[in-house]
């Protein structure tokens, strides 16, 4: 005879908040695979790509820790965050943003959207993401030790850890992004004028 679950509530409420992670990792599987199909800097795409490889066992974990509280995860992905509206909003800016520019002339269509400017928009998203990601895994550690669920508060700590590892990396890449993109869109003489002025 199998043994019944003596914590039905409290493990209905666990793999509830595990759920919502799950979809949210879903999610980003998908995102992440884009977002390194349009990154253009190495250590960027390189960190995307390790990030995705994590992403995935993630999801596995969670999946398996549902199961193992009688739940079963479910297959929607979580609502779409705004890395998926700024894609397309970027994309329809840089269409308008290219023709306005055509439309003005030779030079001014040069002035357009750079890479390094894409690859700054693509970490703030992704930081977005990563902050959400942390705050799901707050809340189940929390849930989970307030009810006595040390296997799933010890899972939610390892994959908070994981995502603030990715946090950082992200957050290191925003200076070195920021520098290329002035230097890419602010002529230089304009740049020498703003290091130059006192702060009042």
């Amino acid at each position: 005879m199998a043994k019944s679950d003596p914590t039905p509530a409290r493990d209905a409420l666990i793999a509830k908040y595990l759920d919502e992670a799950f979809g949210k990792e879903q999610q980003l599987e998908t995102a992440l695979a884009a977002q390194i199909r349009v990154a253009d800097r190495k250590q960027l795409k390189e960190g995307l790509q390790e990030h995705l490889k994590v992403t995935r066992g993630q999801s596995r974990a969670l999946k398996k820790r549902m199961k193992q509280l009688g739940a079963e995860a479910s297959a929607g992905p979580d609502l779409p965050g705004p890395d998926v509206l700024s894609e397309v909003a970027s994309v329809a800016t840089s269409a308008a943003n290219r023709a306005a520019a055509a439309a003005k002339g030779p030079v001014q269509a040069l002035r357009g959207t750079s890479p390094m400017d894409n690859d700054l928009r693509l970490v703030r998203d992704a930081l977005w993401n990563e902050a959400e990601e942390i705050a799901h895994y707050d809340v189940i550690e929390a849930v989970a030790e307030k009810l006595g669920d040390r296997d799933t508060a010890k899972l939610a700590r390892s994959h908070r850890r994981e995502e603030e590892k990715m946090q950082r990396l992200l957050q290191r890449q925003i200076g070195p992004l920021v520098t290329a993109v002035t230097r890419a869109e602010v002529p230089a003489a304009e740049r020498r004028a703003v290091t130059g002025r006192t702060r009042s």
